[in-house]
């Protein structure tokens, strides 16, 4: 155990002890969730309805958005996007300096307490690496560091295998929450898993129903909510969350049908919260299938030229989604605004022609969230036009995901990527070779990688855009490994009164503050 959380042990037996003797801490002025005199009252409790089922405490063992939106209020990462200035700050971390592309240091915040009562220090952030290391998804994080420098309590460098000038944005992943090693030595793994440094702690987990959080009294790095316990209730179809709403029985909804926005904007008692999108909705296609047509390029670029996009969007989205021109989001640092591929039928129809395409039989795999479903029946729709017979085939998301990773013969796919803000986590997870995900369309072009490697490590930021921007360029219009369909927006229906949500563009939406006044 370090000294500093020796002494954050010895603080609180000499605050017990006091307590027992009658010295009693000084009262808080307001106790939280209180009702000062003339000031507003709080909802002890909030309900927050999602579409899907929370699954696991452990941040290093999933990526999926209703896990993460309930961890995110339990854990804190080392930086983290501050959504009302949309850029990467510090949040478990105080400062950084990056001494060269290959080196950094970092310093965390003084003071931050866990859950448990012990306090942040290096040695709790050297034990979350160290663990995150044997994780599949948190590897590729941490598996840039060569090595790990403690420096003092507080102060940490890392060496890294190749420069990365962004580096900073690893941890921001939010499987990357930090963990407290006191609590792996003297507790349970499913216990200590729970250990964090957010403004909630666990309560209780009901799996397909529910999950609830009470607040830490005790928390350091944000303000105590005002708000007393807050729940996460699966309800999976969207009516039924906005009847929920309506009634009264929920404070909150995601994912409300865009069909019924009117509504929530009109309703006196109700709000619609928007904001666009980071996901990038696609047409993948499995590059290293050459029993496919798929796998020809010149194939590729003719369903680009194919795809009316806009009626996709018309059809998946009713319309609130804005249509894509490149591979890259548009408020992802570095992002061009290039022509891409435009809708042009007829060059479609020459390009299919001189393929000889006609009577082409495709099998197209996705999973069954609803706009997929459309996208994909849409596509089918759209392909039919041009005598392309695409058979579809509807699968749960984990099954789907599983069957990109394993099964060679697929041959094109619906889904989306959600990258963070920095343009290297946009190329390198879902393209480069050893980026993590290059299953989504199995491309392992070494010349390709040089380049996603060469922009990541370039300091000079004028060079830096052209090369982000060719790359784009590349990839969108000459590669094509998928099509770039739309950024929907997103939306969540909320009752009078509820403040304090922050919808995130890359679907990890925030509600460490979430309240909701009482008239």
């Amino acid at each position: 155990m370090s000294l500093r959380k020796s002494i954050a042990l010895l603080l609180c037996m000499i605050m017990a002890v006091g307590v027992i003797s009658g010295c009693t801490p000084k009262e808080p002025q307001q106790e939280p969730g209180g009702e000062p005199s003339g000031g507003p009252r709080y909802k002890e409790e909030i309900i927050i309805a999602v579409a899907d089922e929370f699954t696991t405490i452990d941040p290093m063992m999933t990526t999926a958005e209703t896990d993460q939106i309930v961890q995110d209020c339990t854990h804190d990462l080392l930086t983290d996007t501050n959504l009302e200035r949309m850029r990467n700050e510090g949040e478990l971390v105080d400062t950084w300096e990056m001494i060269a592309p290959d080196h950094w240091r970092f310093k965390l915040k003084e003071g931050v307490k866990f859950h448990d009562g012990t306090i942040l220090d290096v040695d709790d952030v050297q034990f979350t690496f160290e663990r995150a290391a044997q994780k599949p998804i948190t590897a590729p994080y941490v598996g840039k560091i060569k090595e790990f420098i403690p420096i003092d309590e507080l102060t940490f460098e890392v060496k890294l295998h190749a420069g990365d000038v962004d580096f900073n944005y690893a941890f921001a992943a939010n499987s990357l929450a930090i963990l407290s090693k006191e609590a792996f030595e003297s507790m349970p793994e499913e216990e200590a898993v729970k250990i964090g440094t957010g403004p909630w702690m666990y309560e209780e987990f009901v799996p397909g129903d529910y999950v609830s959080l009470v607040r830490f009294e005790e928390c350091t790095l944000y303000p105590v909510p005002n708000t007393k316990r807050l729940v996460f209730r699966m309800i999976p179809e969207a009516s039924a969350r906005m009847i929920a709403l309506e009634n009264g029985e929920v404070d909150l909804i995601l994912s409300p049908n865009p069909s019924d926005w009117p509504r929530l904007e009109q309703d006196p008692n109700l709000q619609l919260i928007t904001v666009t999108g980071r996901g990038q909705h696609f047409i993948g296609f499995n590059l290293s299938n050459f029993d496919s047509i798929v796998s020809n390029p010149k194939f590729r670029k003719a369903v680009a030229y194919a795809i009316d996009k806009e009626e996709m969007i018309l059809a998946a989205w009713d319309g609130y989604a804005q249509a894509s021109t490149s591979i890259m989001c548009r408020d992802m640092e570095y992002y061009a605004d290039i022509e891409g591929i435009p809708y042009d039928p007829d060059k479609a129809q020459q390009m299919f022609d001189e393929l000889g395409v006609q009577g082409l039989k495709l099998h197209l795999v996705t999973s069954d969230a609803a706009h997929r479903v459309k996208m994909a029946e849409n596509f089918q729709a759209q392909m039919a036009r041009y005598g392309i017979e695409v058979s579809v085939e509807f699968l749960q998301q984990a099954a789907f995901m599983d069957r990109l990773a394993t099964d060679p013969t697929v041959e094109v796919f619906v889904t989306s990527w959600t990258p963070g803000m920095n343009a290297d986590y946009m190329f390198r997870n879902p393209i480069h070779s050893k980026g993590g995900r290059s299953f989504y369309t199995n491309h392992n072009d070494p010349e390709l990688d040089a380049k996603i490697d060469a922009a990541a490590s370039e300091t000079d930021p004028a060079k830096r855009a052209q090369m982000y921007e060719e790359l784009q360029i590349l990839l969108t219009t000459e590669i094509v490994n998928w099509v770039p369909i739309a950024q929907a927006t997103l939306a969540a229906g909320a009752a009078k009164g509820v403040r304090g949500a922050l919808l995130h563009p890359a679907l990890v939406h925030q509600f460490k503050m979430i309240e909701r006044i009482i008239e």
